[in-house]
């Protein structure tokens, strides 16, 4: 039977929206968040840094929870590889074979990390062939700059998302911060992409209420205040997030390898609290199904793409069914899910989590200034 999935929120794949809307902005042109016309616009994408995680973390972003946010969210999986290729493309991750964190190839017989797993730039450029939002402002003579960590500069991810853009490599926030008012400040028409990760792999390592996570957040807060200050007129400035993150406890672990035959399966991927699960040729999918929806009743939905397709939260992925898993577990609890045969042992100390369709994953920040 079909699994009746919760209707998604109608803000559901905004983030979309966002990197477009800067460039038509630029280029004086209607866009989907209607921003209104400027020279230059800096976009500014806080990895990990949900709507929820944001308000709860109270005075230490006084300034961020000044601004009014416009209501958006990630598209699902709420991870950061779908999540930024829809950003950096303006298409459903699902059209363009970015399901999710982890893939199972069954033409090669090889898991993919979507997200760090490539072997050159050359190789996330090849698998993601449609024309991404940096090339179509080199095309309309606009420069789009992202400034973020040097070491994702020749990535195979960045070759998927930004691969004509000019990448300015600052490790320290506050000099990425530097970088972006010295690009605003000259007077040519341009998109900026300001990316922080800090906060996603705090989160991750020591959970999202954690007092290096607040730190983080306080320092990010005052430094964006400041930005915000000094920002040319003539320029505006958009402020997203990727995805939530939920803290969960080591005791509400669930292991899949407790539950599934390790022999009847090929690969369990997707993240924590979205896991994707390919059965070896031959297996009773609808029976594991079945037995899987009860094993996990009130926990998780058990879905098929099928399903995730019919409530909305995925398109066909007509062209991807080599990748395609069999079924997907929706955490509905707070809990993550691990197959100790395929996890690796440091995921398994993770604290911050997502993944799921919870507003706690989904619901993302869109705020902004100067328009």
């Amino acid at each position: 039977m079909p699994t009746m999935l919760p209707a998604p929120p109608k803000s559901l794949g905004r983030l979309g929206d966002v990197l477009i809307s800067a460039l038509h902005c630029v280029q004086g042109a209607s866009n989907p968040l209607g921003l209104s016309s400027k020279r230059s616009v800096c976009v500014i994408l806080v990895d990990g840094l949900g709507t929820q995680n944001l308000s709860q973390a109270g005075g230490h972003a006084r300034f961020l929870n000044s601004q009014k946010s416009a209501a958006a969210s990630s598209w699902f999986p709420a991870t950061t590889s779908s999540s930024i290729t829809s950003f950096a493309t303006g298409k459903h991750p699902a059209e363009i074979g970015f399901l999710g964190y982890q893939v199972f190839n069954r033409a090669s017989g090889v898991p993919m990390n979507l997200l760090s797993g490539w072997d050159s730039f050359e190789a996330g450029m090849e698998y993601q062939s449609q024309k991404t939002i940096s090339e179509l402002a080199t095309e309309s003579g606009i420069d789009l700059n992202v400034v973020g960590p040097r070491s994702y500069e020749h990535s195979g991810f960045t070759g998927a998302t930004m691969r004509s853009a000019n990448y300015h490599g600052q490790d320290n926030i506050a000099d990425r911060f530097k970088t972006a008012l010295e690009l605003l400040a000259d007077s040519e028409r341009k998109v900026i992409f300001l990316y922080v990760p800090e906060l996603d792999q705090i989160a991750h390592s020591q959970g999202s209420t954690s007092t290096h996570w607040l730190n983080q957040l306080e320092e990010l807060d005052s430094l964006l205040s400041a930005f915000i200050a000094k920002v040319p007129k003539q320029s505006g400035v958009v402020l997203t997030a990727d995805h939530g993150v939920i803290d969960i406890k080591r005791e509400n672990h669930i292991f899949l390898d407790e539950l599934l035959d390790l022999e009847e399966l090929d690969f369990v991927g997707g993240d924590t609290r979205a896991p994707f699960i390919y059965f070896k040729a031959g297996v009773d999918v609808s029976a594991k199904k079945a037995q899987l929806e009860i094993q996990l009743q009130g926990i998780s939905y058990v879905a098929s793409p099928a399903d995730l397709v019919s409530a909305g939260y995925w398109v066909t992925t007509e062209g991807w069914n080599h990748i395609q898993p069999d079924l997907v577990l929706i955490a509905r609890k707070e809990v993550a899910f691990y197959h100790r045969s395929f996890a690796k042992r440091k995921s398994l100390e993770m604290v911050g989590h997502h993944g799921s369709i919870t507003a706690q994953e989904m619901s993302i920040p869109l705020i902004t200034f100067g328009f």
